[in-house]
């Protein structure tokens, strides 16, 4: 997803990698959350980042359902790590056949995964 329009934000205070920023067609800039998703439209580059830093990485720490084309219900997951080509997840659902813990490795972006 990223190319040469497309760049890292990393937090100031922490130096934590929170999100993206894509340069729009029109020299400004949009907000972009670790999972690929646009999170605002074309705005100034401080508004961007400032949305990025409010987002933080709390989304992150959500359940989330992923499915599964193997299985007939939807998982229930948490996201163990993240990179800007890779999401894996976790099962935490006791009723998916497999062990509490089954890992999972998808592509980032995904349309796999969805908030609970």
């Amino acid at each position: 997803m990223a190319d040469d329009t497309t760049f890292p934000h990393i937090r100031g205070s922490d130096g934590e990698h929170v999100g993206y920023v894509r340069m729009s067609e029109d020299d400004r800039f949009i907000p972009i959350d670790l999972m690929w998703n646009e999170i605002g439209g074309p705005q100034e580059l401080t508004d961007a980042e400032a949305l990025l830093e409010e987002l933080g990485l709390s989304y992150l720490a959500e359940d989330w359902m992923l499915d599964l084309e193997d299985h007939p219900e939807p998982v229930k997951v948490r996201i163990s790590e993240i990179t800007s080509n890779r999401i894996t997840v976790a099962s935490i659902d006791y009723g998916y056949p497999a062990d509490i813990g089954t890992s999972f490795e998808l592509p980032n972006p995904t349309t796999a995964l969805r908030r609970i």
